[in-house]
């Protein structure tokens, strides 16, 4: 039956290429340490990754979920404490094969930004190792990226050369990768043909091109003092004094805490 879905992929497929539309979906569950000094400080997220031929969407589910809620008829807006607890990672990624193109969008506050990347092929070294993996077989390889070491385990009866994240570059797709510190940790946990093709792209065109470390430091500076930065844009929240100073207090601590991406180096 496996086998039959993949066939079918390739052959009616065709037609869908030019619309950027997606067929099949991949879940990931990602275990990540946010707080580099404390190994207790594990937290976990859903990823998901949206397969078409020959392009890709990632993202975690929180961002797809409040991306849907925004794009209903009537949009739901949600507050500042709201849309936080949703997702940690607001960022989509497209990975375009024929372009040989990565990029990821983010909005931070007011701000709509993206950065290019080539989509670099991590150099990878297989390993004979395999084992099993929601019933695929699947192979070991070991990679580095942006400061990380990886141990990834791709499955080549699924011929996606993708994987959460911005991982890539393997003869199947990604269904395990982990740092050998154990600090991210991704694991496949479903994977599905879709009923009908859907379209997960976002317009793009009002995104504004920047460097990931500018899009990185406007994150950073955002993440730092929210309250403080919408406020100069003429936010105003109707706290008490008392208030404002305890919701600051708890953003900071936050923001002290996560200090350990998943991209030390760029």
């Amino acid at each position: 039956m496996r086998k039959l879905i993949l066939a079918l992929f390739f052959l009616g497929l065709g037609n869908l290429q030019a619309q950027k539309s997606y067929s099949y979906k991949a879940t990931y569950r990602l275990e990540y340490q946010e707080d580099s000094t404390d190994i207790n400080s594990i937290k976990s997220e859903t990823g998901v990754l949206y397969l078409g031929k020959g392009h890709s969407r990632y993202s975690s589910l929180g961002k797809a979920v409040k991306d849907s809620l925004e794009h209903l008829p009537n949009p739901v807006f949600m507050r500042m404490g709201e849309y936080n607890q949703m997702t940690d990672f607001k960022y989509s990624i497209y990975k375009d094969y024929e372009d040989n193109k990565l990029t990821l969008a983010e909005k931070v506050f007011q701000y709509e930004l993206k950065y290019l990347q080539d989509l670099k092929t991590i150099d990878w070294e297989i390993q004979p190792e395999t084992k099993t993996i929601l019933g695929f077989r699947v192979q070991k390889a070991l990679g580095s990226f942006a400061g990380r070491n990886y141990v990834a385990w791709f499955a080549p009866e699924l011929p996606f050369l993708d994987g959460p994240y911005k991982f890539s570059g393997l003869p199947g797709l990604i269904v395990e990768i982990s740092d050998q510190e154990n600090q991210y940790h991704f694991n496949l946990t479903g994977f599905q043909e879709l009923k009908a093709p859907v379209d997960r792209l976002l317009n793009l065109d009002n995104y504004k091109t920047v460097s990931q470390q500018e899009l990185d430091q406007v994150r950073d500076d955002y993440n730092r003092d929210p309250i403080g930065t919408m406020q100069k844009a003429g936010v105003k929240f109707g706290w008490s004094e008392e208030d404002e100073a305890k919701q600051k207090k708890e953003l900071t601590k936050k923001y002290k805490e996560r200090n350990n991406p998943i991209e030390l180096q760029q």
